[in-house]
């Protein structure tokens, strides 16, 4: 070949590999694509009811290992099943994710180049080829309805420089990346943000008593007698104290204290003690406790070993099962003896329990376990601690409180029957007696004559008048005498029957009376009773309902809360506070003195 077909040969190869490279070459974010400015994104997703399924799937850049989120609706119910389907209180939370990725316009395209994918933090998390030390990755979020079919499939990456509320983003199995505005904090993959926090429910006002059983204990695995593996526990009891709340006064009393004393070479006992006349509880600790429970919230849930039930009780295949035994001695609780003896498969703890009983008779058993990690999803911990660094994509906006610490919390709810105060009833007011008729009266009946004499109508007739004393005028007065004594006869007879009639109506208006009251406060004992019984079924019901919520999980809670509610006896007593001097003094001062100054004392004055 000449020099001269040479040359035009290496022209050619090279202007070969400079349109080559001109082809190939990463767009810049400057790339011109105007026709799109504007477009919706999701046009498909214009209804945010549709959404039913949230996954968001991240990158773990030390571990080469993905972290992933899911809520999802199921027959009706949220769950979220990254967390074994523990419920989810995720209505309103989806709806505002939805809306957060509904209507999306593209503000402007940034690359059409696979190869810039890197730069702007759009590499898919769940690519077969990321190692290790893989920078660039961004966050799969997708959004599925109910027949699990995509309605947003994106790989969100890094904010936009100079332009807030701006993310680069590209759409799952698509090259282009575009520039859209979204709100990450809608997105969140925290798992406080998808459920009920309020564990325990309860209003303050309602707690009428708490027991604080205040011991710990260390575990081990032991063997036992036929070699299989159990549990050895060092038991530490001090005290248990009962105490009652009254609303009314706002003050606490004490119930029932008892603290365990040791015996040398045998084991000890509790033993009931009583406040010293310079002794008092503590109402700012107990106040605090209080407060404490009403505040609890979740952190982080775990579920619980298959064979316990929702009373803390362990099943023989629980006990057969070394790898339970290990789960739950791992989270600091224990299936074994308390140390007060009885079933020897109780559940107990490391740090104690409580138990707070309510006025419908719902008593709340709290214990309390090891600590975990500071984020309290022990293996979310490195990726929570990660979402802080700058330009991480979506999900990874609540910053972790790496100074926090979590501790393991095992609760259930069981019912108090006697913790409901029955109702006193009213005794109902004794009938009267019943009627009966009037005595007959006497007022015809004739005295008896006496020994001796002559009935009246058996009397001598009077002796002649004297001829020439009886008068006219004697016979005008033994007739009027007459007439009189007939009209008091008659009198008296009306007068009678006038209180035997009031005597008869009287009885009649009494009974009507009692048996009136009678009828108000058979009411009033009836109402008392539904009362009674409402409470009581409120109780159960709400028992019912919150093991629901328990039974399968350990919680996890903040320790701050854990340090208010477990109460060591010197915090529940205290001292009594010395009075003030003023006080004091004015006690011991000497009364003034009687007399006038100046002037000898009055004698028999107190000096």
């Amino acid at each position: 070949m000449s020099e001269n077909a040479k040359t035009i040969t290496f022209v050619a190869v090279g202007l070969c590999a400079i349109v080559l490279g001109l082809v190939t070459a990463p767009s810049s974010a400057e790339v011109d694509e105007t026709s799109l400015n504007g477009e919706v994104l999701t046009k498909a997703f214009n209804n945010s009811e549709a959404a039913k399924r949230l996954r968001i799937v991240r990158f773990d850049e030390d571990t080469a290992t993905l972290r992933e989120f899911e809520v999802a609706e199921q027959n009706g119910l949220w769950s979220i099943p990254s967390k074994d389907n523990y419920p989810a209180d995720a209505a309103k939370q989806m709806g505002e994710a939805a809306a957060s990725l509904m209507d999306r316009k593209i503000m402007q395209v940034a690359s059409k180049n696979a190869g810039d994918h890197a730069q702007y933090g759009v590499i898919d998390p769940l690519s077969p080829k990321l190692e290790p030390g893989q920078s660039g990755v961004g966050t799969r979020v997708t959004m599925s309805d109910a027949q699990n079919k995509p309605l947003v499939d994106w790989i969100v990456g890094k904010p936009v420089k100079g332009a807030e509320g701006q993310r680069y983003v590209r759409e799952a199995g698509r090259d282009v990346v575009y520039v859209i505005e979204i709100d990450p904090a809608k997105l969140s993959t925290s798992f406080e943000d998808w459920i009920e926090k309020d564990l325990l429910k309860l209003n303050a006002w309602d707690m009428q008593q708490v027991e604080v059983k205040d011991y710990s204990a260390e575990m081990g695995l032991v063997r036992g007698p036929q070699g299989q593996p159990t549990i050895g526990v060092a038991w530490d009891p001090r005290s248990d104290l009962t105490l009652a709340y009254s609303d009314a006064d706002a003050k606490w009393s004490p119930t029932k204290l008892r603290k365990y004393e040791p015996k040398q070479g045998k084991e000890g006992e509790y033993v009931e003690f009583k406040l010293a006349d310079d002794e008092e509880l503590n109402s700012e600790s107990l106040n605090a406790l209080k407060t404490a429970l009403d505040d609890l919230k979740i952190v982080d849930v775990k579920r619980k070993p298959q064979g316990l039930s929702n009373d803390l009780k362990a099943g023989a295949d629980f006990t057969n099962n070394p790898e339970a035994f290990r789960d739950l001695m791992s989270k600091g609780f224990a299936a074994m003896a308390s140390p007060e003896g009885g079933d020897a498969k109780d559940v107990i703890s490391s740090n104690g329990e409580i138990i707070a009983t309510m006025k419908n008779g719902a008593e709340y058993v709290l214990r309390f376990g090891n600590l975990t990690g500071s984020s309290g999803q022990d293996e979310d911990a490195k990726a929570e601690k990660s979402a802080e660094e700058p330009g991480d994509a979506v999900g990874k906006d609540k910053k972790a409180d790496k100074d926090s610490v979590h501790r393991y919390l095992f609760v259930m709810a069981r019912l108090n029957k006697d913790a409901v105060k029955r109702p006193e009833l009213v005794t109902l007011p004794e009938l009267p007696p019943a009627k009966t008729d009037a005595p007959a009266t006497d007022a015809a009946a004739i005295p008896p004559a006496k020994e001796g004499e002559t009935a009246p109508e058996a009397k001598d007739a009077p002796a002649e008048a004297e001829k020439n004393g009886e008068t006219a005028k004697d016979e005008d007065a033994a007739k009027e005498k007459e007439a009189s004594d007939a009209a008091k006869t008659e009198n008296g007879e009306e007068q009678k029957d006038a209180a035997a009639a009031k005597q008869e109506a009287e009885p009649d208006k009494e009974m009507e009376k009692v048996i009136a009251e009678r009828k108000r406060l058979e009411q009033e004992n009836q109402r008392k009773l539904d009362e009674y019984e409402a409470q009581l079924k409120k109780g159960e019901q709400a028992v019912k309902d919150l093991n629901l919520r328990f039974g399968d999980w350990y919680f996890v809670v903040p320790d701050d809360v854990f340090q208010k509610v477990r109460l060591s006896s010197d915090k529940v007593i205290k001292k009594k506070e010395a009075k003030a001097e003023g006080d004091a003094a004015s006690k011991g001062a000497a009364a003034p003195p009687t007399g006038i100054p100046g002037l000898p004392s009055i004698p028999g004055a107190t000096k």
